[in-house]
């Protein structure tokens, strides 16, 4: 139980900061908050790869 306990929180984490980059990067694209589009691309690119990651390789956020 305690496993699963540790494997829940740690794809929780790794699935909301992958969820955060993604939404920052995403609303520096659209120009809604100042941040360069030289950061923004990378940065929404790596938080769908940490969400794909989670779905794919950890069997979910749940």
């Amino acid at each position: 139980m305690i496993e699963s306990n540790a494997a829940l929180v740690r794809n929780l984490s790794v699935y909301a900061v992958g969820v955060g980059m993604a939404v920052a990067g995403a609303l520096g694209i659209a120009a809604a908050i100042e941040l360069s589009l030289l950061i923004a691309w990378p940065l929404f690119i790596a938080g769908l790869a940490l969400v794909l990651v989670v779905h794919e390789y950890l069997g979910g956020p749940v």
